[in-house]
């Protein structure tokens, strides 16, 4: 995983920054639900990023949801370049070079390290100024490539739409 940024962090680490909080959700699911504290809401105190999961059956199924849930967010929420400096060459990370293959990302949404991916790949973003066809060259993809990727998790396309809409740029779809 990519450890420089919180959504590779292992869980030990990562819930050692965060704040948990458990309730009862409302709605379908029955006695259990409604009585049970089942509802987790975890929240990254340095940024104060929240994630919830309510709509499992027992808390622990909505901790490991709310977590994943969380990673994704500080993917796309949280980067890290004012801490990383902007590298001289771009290269792609060991866990890159896992999912790309041929320039092809193959990664599903649900796999462990597509948090810490997607971290990647935005950080690698906002260091190229948001410059789609110059980080896929970096990455040794293709730009489509990595419109696919981000359309796995839409908040982080529409990150990528808004910065682009501030540098006067047509929204990619």
């Amino acid at each position: 995983m990519n450890e420089n940024h919180p959504a590779g962090w292992s869980d030990d680490e990562l819930l050692s920054h965060c704040k948990l909080t458990f309730s009862r959700a409302s709605g379908p699911g029955g006695q259990n639900r409604n009585k049970v504290e089942t509802s987790v809401q975890v929240e990254f105190v340095p940024a104060g990023i929240i994630a919830h999961a309510s709509e499992r059956r027992t808390q622990n199924e909505n901790r490991k949801a709310a977590i994943q849930r969380l990673r994704c967010k500080l993917a796309v929420e949280y980067q890290r370049t004012h801490e990383l400096g902007t590298p001289a060459k771009l290269a792609a990370s060991e866990l890159w070079n896992r999912y790309c293959l041929n320039g092809r990302v193959n990664i599903s949404d649900s796999n462990t390290d597509w948090p810490a991916l997607l971290a990647e790949l935005m950080n690698t973003l906002e260091q190229k100024d948001w410059e789609l066809s110059l980080v896929a060259e970096g990455l040794a993809t293709s730009s489509s490539q990595l419109v696919k990727l981000l359309k796995k998790y839409p908040p982080a396309l529409s990150r990528l739409n808004g910065e682009r809409k501030l540098r006067e740029q047509r929204p990619l779809t």
